[in-house]
């Protein structure tokens, strides 16, 4: 497979599906493919399909509103698309199970270095620029306003953020003042100091960036492959309300994702072209990778300025660093890293709210999803100990695998009770 031109093939198909079709033959072709790979029609926005130019367009078709309720328990991860469960479970010693027995490290599918550690691609200026619609609104309301929105997406959501008056007071209550702490720090010894970093640094390279932290509660990380097939809805969106920090685009291949190649070839979702996304929930780490596959015209990300993959017009960062590898004849691994910082000064990334969309494929492909919960803890025996019972405030999957999913469907849940 390696020795086919796959990025090639799949960027020209690409271009056959933008061809205008004949209008009086679009709704027989489209009613054809949608019998074909089991479209519902009725979901469909546009009930005239002479509205769609050609298959790109019907690929990348609306929901009517109310198609796909969101389930409504807060703690609850909502399915990002409408397709199949391939594979779920709790990463343990950094290894995602890709099928039963197969496993690829969680370091190939992110990347081994912390974000923003400068050992990436530089990618364009563009790139870090927030999106069109939050700077209309710093113009129409002005920064404070925005701020404010900010803050109480964070608020709502359990989210951390910065608070800019938090030691300065703020302006317009000079009658409240802040208490600022006093510095009573002394000067270390030289040599102390620097023996304490040489261990934090071997602390560092010890325990991977992904790893989790959190001060608050034990948690562990869990991860949910989700499968798109030709006749799924192929826009995905916003499984939680969480800020997305950076973006990393790796270039990769472009091999088919279908469930016999999953099954097959080890390690698939770490070889092939695949946009990771990076940021927080409210209990800690959240990462979001739609990953490219045979014929998948592009991946689309509606908030980030520079990205689109696989264009015959458009090659980013990560492709031309690629090319230029493939000139010098070596294999092109590593990745372009952007961030989103300026779309929020409060919550230095870009705020999602559960369900809202985010951008979408072309033809079918495979979403990846690996974040941060509580593990929970067994009660106590003044709590009522009992062997066996299921742990309290754990995180609780509500899917099996090979199961259909829709958008807004609940894949598991943290249990507060």
């Amino acid at each position: 497979m390696s020795t086919l031109p796959l990025k090639a093939l799949s960027r020209l198909w690409g271009k056959f599906n933008e061809i205008p079709l004949p209008y009086y033959l679009r709704p027989a072709g489209f009613k054809l493919y949608s019998w074909i790979f089991g479209v519902n029609l009725k979901e469909v926005a546009e009930d005239d399909l002479h509205v769609y130019p050609n298959l790109a367009a019907f690929f990348y078709r609306e929901l009517k509103p109310g198609c796909r309720p969101l389930d409504p328990n807060p703690t609850a991860v909502l399915s990002p698309a409408d397709g199949k469960i391939v594979q779920f479970g709790t990463i343990e010693h950094g290894e995602v199970e890709q099928i039963k027995g197969v496993t690829y490290s969680l370091d190939a599918l992110l990347g081994s270095q912390r974000p923003g550690s400068g050992t990436s691609t530089p990618v364009p200026p563009t790139a870090h620029l927030a999106p069109s619609y939050r700077r209309g609104e710093r113009e129409k309301h002005g920064d404070e306003e925005v701020i404010r929105a900010d803050e109480e997406f964070a608020q709502i959501n359990d989210i951390s953020y910065t608070l800019p008056n938090l030691l300065s007071g703020n302006e317009k209550s000079p009658g409240k003042k802040a208490t600022v702490p006093t510095d009573q720090h002394t000067t270390p010894l030289p040599s102390s100091e620097a023996e304490v970093r040489a261990d934090l640094a071997l602390s560092e390279a010890a325990t991977p960036w992904w790893y989790p932290r959190s001060a608050k509660a034990p948690t562990a990380l869990y991860y949910c492959v989700i499968y798109l097939a030709p006749g799924d809805y192929h826009r995905f969106h916003s499984p939680v309300s969480w800020v997305v920090e950076k973006r990393r685009h790796f270039a990769g291949e472009l091999y088919s994702v279908s469930p016999y190649l999953v099954r097959t070839l080890p390690g698939l979702f770490t070889l092939n072209e695949r946009v990771v996304l990076l940021g927080r929930w409210r209990w800690g780490f959240f990462s979001y990778t739609p990953v490219g596959a045979t014929n998948v015209g592009s991946i689309r990300v509606n908030f980030d300025a520079e990205l689109r993959t696989n264009s015959l017009t458009t090659d980013t960062a990560a492709d031309k660093a690629a090319e230029q590898a493939a000139a010098r004849g070596e294999q092109y691994t590593g990745f372009a890293e952007a961030t989103y910082e300026g779309a929020s000064k409060l919550l230095g990334g870009h705020a999602l709210s559960r369900g809202e969309e985010m951008g979408g494929f072309q033809l079918g492909s495979t979403i990846v999803l690996v974040f941060e919960a509580p593990k929970g803890r067994r009660k106590s025996f003044d709590e009522g100990f009992v062997d066996g019972e299921e742990r309290k405030g754990d995180w609780r999957w509500k899917i099996d695998t090979g199961q259909k999913v829709k958008v807004g469907e609940a894949l598991g849940y943290v249990d507060e009770s």
